[in-house]
């Protein structure tokens, strides 16, 4: 294998993944799906013959680093070796960044499982770059890492291509060799091109040399994919203009299949909204007419009934009650339209603060504590912003435990949005229903346990998604529970 200053060990313990499924592509998709750095879309295979090589065009250090760590943390965790060729980063630089990751550097360094690579032990290892050396280098750590691990996962920086001496048209080549490589073995590769650096008119034959491409926070099938029998035939000019051509009809027909999907679905969602609104509000007068008699009747004539009618009487009127505040929660989540929210900047301070003396009866019934840290301003809606928030911290006091409740509101800045929290120390909800309580209507409770019309949380989720973020929940039985809301922040100067 290609020198790595490390013994061969046994790998580090792993504690997530399916073991058993095959080392591919689809596990690097998967390690890019379901990782918090990666947040763009993940085309899935599909019909496509999967190939187990794919490159990352990034233009800054935060893309390089969203789709290198989690790819580098699940072949760790999956018993893999994993090696990682630095070139234009430093060795430090790559590995703080997969201890930022939740990776454990040193440990798995220490068992081999990890290992760095320099450019001269692995591409230039001859003193230039020799496509068929590099072949038998990667040959070589196939079966080396097999032997002891799950499978050989590699990733590799490549600015070193434009050093002097090197021959584009012999890397080219290699890249589409490197394809014939890993197939059928228990080895994927992700390569990374800095687009700040690598000149345009290379990186169009990166692009055309590999089938799978990550770009600008998505993950996609390329169209542009040139098999190496056509890149490299002598019929490549009639094949570019047959694949630029498929192209152009493939994409045009795409759009207009999706432009119709859209449109209906737009259609179909205005109409689901026109009728909850009108039959919410509609069902307003008959439900008033309904409470009504049942005042009536309790008040005139409760004296005149036996216990048993007493108690009917009692249900009907809670029940009319219920169903009041499900119209009303009904009337509010039908009046937010997905998508169509004008965001301005909104001071979260201020909104929590309106919303904490709104709730400022219940707080002093429950003695409950309001722990507030330094919140932002966000692009939103106030209003909105207010119902979001009033749902949370009811909810904390609602479902408090046998002590007064604590609630501690808070907020950490990642990057061009701002992840607000609002965390209790009530009973807590069990993972198997996280994500059923922001469904409509959802309840885990039984309903004279606990007031409410399980609408509250799919509320917090419409409101989340409006503003193009997400809210999700952290909580143990028991244990209390952290409700999370990611939101954009407002633009520099806003």
């Amino acid at each position: 294998m290609c020198s790595s200053g490390h013994d061969q060990q046994t790998a580090v313990d792993v504690q997530s993944g399916d073991q058993n499924a095959p080392l591919g592509l689809e596990s690097g998709l998967d390690a890019l799906r379901s990782s918090p750095e990666f947040r763009g879309p993940v085309e899935s295979l599909g019909d496509h013959d999967p190939n187990e090589h794919l490159a990352v065009i990034y233009e800054d250090q935060e893309e390089q680093f969203a789709a290198v760590v989690p790819f580098m943390r699940q072949g760790l965790e999956r018993g893999e070796r994993c090696m990682y060729v630095v070139n234009e980063r430093t060795r430090d630089e790559m590995a703080a960044a997969m201890e930022r990751g939740g990776i454990d550097v040193d440990a798995a360094l220490e068992s081999g499982a990890l290992t760095f690579h320099t450019v001269q032990d692995t591409y230039l290892r001859t003193g230039t770059f020799d496509p068929d050396d590099m072949l038998d280098c990667y040959a070589e750590a196939i079966a080396e890492a097999t032997a002891d691990y799950e499978g050989l996962r590699i990733s590799a920086e490549t600015t070193w291509i434009l050093d002097e001496g090197t021959s584009l048209e012999q890397f080219m080549e290699y890249e589409s060799r490197v394809n014939d490589l890993f197939y059928g073995e228990d080895c994927i590769a992700l390569c990374q091109y800095d687009r700040t650096v690598i000149p345009a008119e290379i990186l169009c034959d990166i692009v055309r040399t590999h089938p799978h491409l990550v770009y600008d926070g998505a993950v996609c099938h390329n169209f542009y994919y040139t098999p190496p029998s056509e890149f490299f035939g002598p019929d490549r000019p009639d094949r570019e203009v047959d694949r630029m051509l498929g192209t152009l009809h493939e994409r045009t027909t795409a759009k207009v299949e999706r432009d119709e999907t859209i449109e209906a679905l737009e259609e179909s969602n205005d109409q689901l909204q026109r009728f909850a609104y009108i039959a919410s509000h509609d069902l307003q007068e008959p439900l008033r007419m309904v409470s009504s008699y049942l005042q009536l009747l309790e008040r005139n004539y409760r004296d005149d009934l036996d216990a048993d009618a007493r108690e009917y009487v009692d249900f009907a009127v809670g029940g009319a009650d219920r169903m009041r505040e499900m119209i009303d929660g009904l009337l509010a989540f039908s009046r937010i339209d997905t998508g169509e929210t004008a965001l301005e900047p909104v001071d979260c301070e201020a909104v929590v603060e309106t919303v904490v003396t709104d709730h400022q009866v219940q707080i002093e019934e429950s003695g409950a504590t309001v722990e507030v840290g330094s919140l932002p301003t966000v692009r939103g809606d106030r209003t909105q912003l207010e119902q979001l928030f009033s749902n949370l911290i009811g909810n904390a006091i609602k479902y408090r435990g046998d002590e007064p409740p604590h609630i501690e509101i808070d907020a950490t800045e990642r990057g061009s949005e701002w992840r607000l929290s609002v965390a209790d120390d009530g009973i807590g909800i069990d993972p198997e229903y996280h994500d059923q309580i922001f469904d409509v209507f959802n309840r885990l409770h039984a309903i004279g346990e606990f007031p409410g019309t399980g609408i509250g949380l799919a509320l917090c989720r419409k409101i989340a998604t409006d503003h193009g973020g997400e809210i999700d929940v952290d909580s143990e039985r028991g244990e209390g529970a952290t409700f999370a809301v990611t939101l954009p922040a407002t633009e520099p100067g806003a």
